[in-house]
């Protein structure tokens, strides 16, 4: 019996100069992109040296397959 199990969803990325940190996780791409415009409406009253909030897939499998 195989023990892989798919992950999937969507992720919250916040892009820096520096790269991209992971934020969240979201089952739903809608669930994703509302918190994300939020977060980019936040950044926008405070900047704290991130330069957009972006929605991605996740990729890949917790089996590791």
């Amino acid at each position: 019996m195989s023990s892989r199990v798919e992950k999937r969803g969507f992720k919250v990325v916040a892009a820096t100069l520096f790269g991209k940190i992971e934020v969240a996780r979201y089952p739903t791409l809608e669930q994703a992109e509302w918190r994300a415009r939020e977060l980019n409406e936040e950044a926008e009253r405070s900047p704290r040296g991130y330069l957009q909030y972006l929605v991605q897939p996740v990729e890949g499998s917790a089996g590791g397959e």
